[in-house]
């Protein structure tokens, strides 16, 4: 059992720096990169602007950012213009540029991401201008344009979201009414199997990606406890720009996900956990199970027994 944060380059915790003895430990240990954007950033969102959706995005600093980008640019820039990151640099670096940021800046990761969202050159240029340079300007046509800069916001929009969509599976339109899928990917399942030859473990728990999983063959079991927060619904990644629109400004008119207020952006109160138990014949008896809120009951989604080991 472990967080699974050890193949998360962003989140990634040293606990060797931990077991030392504490006055070494307190010069030596560094939080993990996406820590530190977290509170510098993410949290701030939530805190100062009432963004709270960017919670339900962790550790996913850079979809955070983006998703937070295509609903209120306006606080993002604010935010970055109390730090000393370059925000544009950041988010458009040119391919043709030195690799390297300015004044030695580390590279937050944003970049990347923002290239998966396929801006066109005006869409981009449109962004740049609003995100540049100059004071920010809380007005409706920064927020609400429908022309370059609204296709920008709604290409950012999805591509901040996608590993969110990715990780949750089936957490669009009606199927997020139904059981997400939880078999492990190719890599997940990888990587269950690596940990357990290492450890010797006929079965692998991990957490950190928030994402329920469960795969028993092979002679191992993987579970992942999934998520202890609530889970936002998104559209269909193929419905139309009309509908992530729509979708977007809600998420700028209940930032705060109020209840009451809620319709495209829905929260989903699905709460996972994995049980071991020493089973009476020897080994353990492992489940993973769910509560949705709407009862008192946990339900098992599955559950399997583990020999001891020989």
């Amino acid at each position: 059992m472990t967080h699974g944060d050890h193949n998360d380059r962003w989140n990634i915790v040293h606990y060797k720096a931990l077991s030392i003895p504490q006055a070494a430990a307190l010069s030596s240990f560094a939080y993990a990169p996406g820590s530190i954007l977290v509170k510098q950033y993410l949290n701030p969102l939530t805190r100062d602007f009432g963004l709270r959706f960017a919670n339900l995005l962790k550790p996913d600093f850079q979809g955070g950012t983006l998703t937070a980008l295509a609903v209120a640019p306006s606080a993002v820039k604010l935010l970055f213009q109390r730090s000393s990151v370059n925000l544009v640099w950041q988010l458009f670096r040119k391919m043709n540029e030195p690799t390297a940021f300015p004044g030695g800046e580390e590279n937050l990761g944003l970049a990347d991401r923002v290239a998966e969202a396929g801006l066109t050159a005006e869409e981009q240029e449109a962004m740049e201008a609003l995100l540049g340079d100059g004071a920010v300007a809380f007005s409706a046509s920064d927020e609400d344009d429908d022309g370059p800069l609204g296709r920008a916001r709604i290409k950012l929009g999805r591509a901040g979201l996608k590993l969110y969509a990715q990780l949750q599976r089936q957490l669009t339109g009606t199927a997020g009414n139904s059981y997400f899928e939880l078999e492990p990917d190719e890599a997940e399942w990888k990587e269950a199997h690596r940990l357990a030859k290492k450890y010797g473990a006929g079965a692998v728990v991990l957490g950190h990606t928030h994402a329920a999983r469960w795969k028993h063959a092979e002679g191992l079991l993987f579970a992942n406890t999934g998520t202890w927060i609530w889970l936002m619904q998104l559209p269909p990644f193929d419905a139309g720009d009309d509908v992530w629109a729509e979708f977007l400004a809600e998420l700028k008119a209940n930032p705060r996900l109020a209840p009451e207020r809620q319709n495209l952006a829905r929260l989903i109160h699905r709460f996972n956990a994995v049980t071991l138990d020493e089973a009476p014949g020897g080994g353990a008896t492992v489940a993973l199970l769910r509560w949705d809120g709407a009862s008192s009951d946990l339900r098992t989604l599955a559950q399997a027994h583990v020999p001891a080991a020989s």
